[in-house]
C-alpha cells in the first residue's frame, strides 16, 4: 500500500498490525446498495470492473474483485445479488493484514531528531553546543504529508543560514 494516508500512519504501523478501509465513507452498506442498484440499471452492459473504475484507483480493482469472489469478467447484468451485497461489504470494510514495512532503504520521511527543546526557534541554533545550528529533518518535527515536511525543512534552513552568518 502506499499514497498519503499511509505515509501519514507509517510511523505508527507495525507488522500484525490491520487495516481497515471503507472506500465509500459518504454512505452506510443500505444507501451504499440503493446507489449501485440504481447505477446498475443504467449500465448493465458494463463490467463490473469498468464500473468501480469510475470511483476507485485502478490498481486497486483486481483487489476489490478478489476479495468479493467476482470474476474479472462479470458483466453487471450476470451479477447476483449475493454478488452485489459481498462487493458492497467489502467496499464498506476492506481489512488487510500488515505483514511487514518496506524499511529504510524505501524511507521518504524520518521521525525523530534534535529535541526542538534543545534549539532556538528564532535562530535554529543550538542551545548546547555554541555556533551549531539545525535545520530540516535533523529535527524532531515530523508533520502529515503534503509539502509540512519540505515546508519545515525550507523554512528552518534558511533561518538556521541567516541567523549563522551573524555568528562570523
Amino acid at each position: 500500500m502506499s499514497g498519503p494516508v499511509i505515509l501519514d500512519i507509517s510511523k505508527e504501523i507495525k507488522p500484525k498490525d490491520k487495516i481497515f478501509l471503507d472506500l465509500f465513507p459518504s454512505k452506510n452498506k443500505e444507501e451504499l446498495d440503493k446507489y449501485f442498484q440504481k447505477i446498475f440499471e443504467k449500465k448493465k452492459n458494463k463490467f463490473v470492473s469498468t464500473f468501480l473504475s469510475e470511483f476507485l484507483p485502478e490498481k486497486l480493482i483486481p483487489f476489490i474483485l478478489n476479495f468479493s469472489s467476482i470474476p474479472k469478467t462479470r458483466k453487471i447484468s450476470d451479477l447476483t445479488k449475493e454478488e452485489r451485497l459481498r462487493l458492497i461489504k467489502v467496499i464498506k470494510g476492506i481489512e488487510f493484514n500488515v505483514t511487514g514495512l518496506l524499511g529504510f532503504d524505501k524511507a521518504m520521511i524520518t521521525s525523530g531528531g534534535i529535541l526542538l527543546k534543545e534549539v532556538d526557534s528564532k535562530t535554529m541554533k543550538s542551545k548546547i553546543i555554541n555556533n551549531l545550528y539545525f535545520a530540516g529533518e535533523v529535527l524532531d518535527i515530523d508533520g502529515p504529508s503534503g509539502g509540512y515536511n519540505l515546508q519545515v525543512c525550507w523554512t528552518t534552513g534558511y533561518v538556521a543560514g541567516i541567523n549563522s552568518t551573524k555568528d562570523d
